[in-house]
């Protein structure tokens, strides 16, 4: 340490040069930018934020909106469970989709707490972002950044819980409306997903929900059209 004379007689230590600083990746710096351009608006009711499995955990209540009533069924989990003795399960980075492709990172401190069904983010899928209510609901997500080179690529994953299996049901098929209207279109097989192109800005989206009873798993890819 190094002792610096400020006007005062003030001392303080400097650092020298030799401590390693960590700085975040160019990567990092895009995907933790773009996921915070898309914070919710309006205030929630309560929040708490802690880390459970690989990602960042967002929990937020929020005003009951609208009757419930059945919508669509939904089909059961292809992958791997989203929900464990009761408790949510965020995927870490080596099982996101594609990453082979992209080699995701979890983003440190990263959460995605949009609610459903907006989808992509603002300038992907504007259309979901419109004004609606929200039904009440305990939300946990991650946040993923891409390594790989000359690309650029951002990915999360939120789990759900609703007050009932008829809520989740309900917003599992407002959130696939928002996928067709902005572009994407469902393909059924060993691994069903949905993807395309957003109507708006032409990314290139690769998206994966399912539900099981009051919980619902979304994740999704969101590439820039040249990378896609």
């Amino acid at each position: 340490m190094a002792d610096v004379q400020f006007d005062g007689n003030a001392k303080v230590d400097a650092l020298l040069d030799e401590v390693p600083v960590r700085l975040p990746s160019a990567a990092e710096v895009r995907a933790r930018s773009g996921r915070r351009s898309t914070r919710r608006r309006g205030a929630a009711v309560a929040a708490v934020v802690a880390v459970l499995a690989a990602g960042a955990v967002t929990w937020a209540a929020l005003p009951h909106g609208g009757d419930e009533q059945d919508v669509r069924p939904a089909r059961t989990p292809e992958g791997p469970a989203f929900v464990v003795s009761g408790m949510p399960r965020i995927l870490p980075s080596d099982q996101v989709p594609d990453n082979a492709r992209w080699n995701w990172h979890t983003l440190e401190d990263g959460e995605n707490d949009e609610p459903l069904p907006r989808a992509g983010g603002p300038g992907v899928c504007p259309e979901s972002y419109r004004a609606r209510k929200t039904p009440e609901h305990t939300q946990f997500s991650g946040v993923y950044y891409s390594e790989a080179p000359d690309r650029d690529a951002s990915a999360s994953h939120r789990v759900v819980e609703y007050p009932s299996a008829t809520t989740a049901r309900r917003e599992l098929a407002a959130y696939q409306d928002e996928l067709l209207s902005c572009g994407l279109h469902f393909y059924a097989g060993k691994h069903p997903h949905w993807s395309g192109s957003a109507k708006n800005d032409g990314s290139k989206l690769h998206v994966t929900a399912e539900r099981s009873g009051r919980w619902i798993s979304v994740v999704e890819v969101v590439a820039d059209p040249e990378d896609g």
